[in-house]
């Protein structure tokens, strides 16, 4: 940790040549609901997920979050899937709950740098809220669970969105919020700074802020030299 050129926060020394950003839990507050769905089902089965089961899957792909789902409800992963598929198209049409700071800071990094979106969500998911966002047109590239072959925790996500950048992951900044997501960033080479944002999820980083509203964040991207 203490060789990250983050430190000392904020860094004075580097400036990444490419960022790249998490989306659900970081940029918008999707991971909620989602948990909450979970639960639901769960406990309309009679069961529920350990405290330690749920941080680890956390920030996982929706393959692994449904297979222990079935595997703590005692039934099929695919009869599963359609459940959940359905409880989840009933909440689609809510709004999206976009995290505080979110935009404003993937709009100051990409007014700065390549910025890309690297997510496990589905592609036909991370599109919809990427044009939510209004993001389609700013970033320069994103990354879906279909577009790797292993998804977070594994490097594919964040080695790939680098790649697409044309960037060095090891001048790259990564955010994200969870466990699973910064372990992928530091696998792939990726300097991280974590933002949490579920109770129990303590993501290992250089860097932790409580919020992309920091303002030693902002002033740090704003005094980035513009190489776009």
């Amino acid at each position: 940790m203490s060789t990250s050129p983050l430190l000392p926060w904020p860094p004075r020394a580097w400036t990444p040549l490419a960022v790249v950003f998490d989306c659900d839990g970081l940029l918008v507050d999707t991971e909620s609901p989602w948990i909450e769905l979970q639960d639901a089902y769960l406990a309309s089965h009679g069961a529920a997920l350990e405290p330690e089961v749920r941080r680890r899957i956390t920030g996982r792909s929706m393959e692994t979050v449904i297979t222990t789902i079935a595997e703590t409800v005692g039934r099929d992963a695919h009869a599963v899937a359609e459940d959940l598929l359905a409880l989840h198209t009933e909440q689609a049409g809510a709004e999206l709950i976009v995290m505080p700071g979110a935009l404003e800071t993937v709009r100051a990094a990409a007014a700065k740098v390549p910025v890309a979106i690297a997510s496990n969500s589905p592609r036909a998911m991370l599109d919809e809220k990427l044009e939510a966002l209004g993001l389609v047109g700013l970033i320069d590239a994103s990354v879906a669970v279909e577009d790797v072959e292993h998804p977070k925790p594994a490097p594919d996500l964040y080695a790939r969105g680098a790649e697409l950048l044309g960037a060095d992951p090891a001048q790259t900044l990564a955010l994200d919020d969870s466990e699973t997501g910064a372990r992928s960033a530091t696998a792939a080479g990726l300097r991280l700074i974590a933002v949490p944002s579920l109770p129990g999820q303590e993501p290992e980083a250089a860097v932790t802020l409580s919020s992309l509203e920091d303002p030693d964040l902002h002033a740090w991207i704003d005094a980035w030299e513009t190489r776009r």
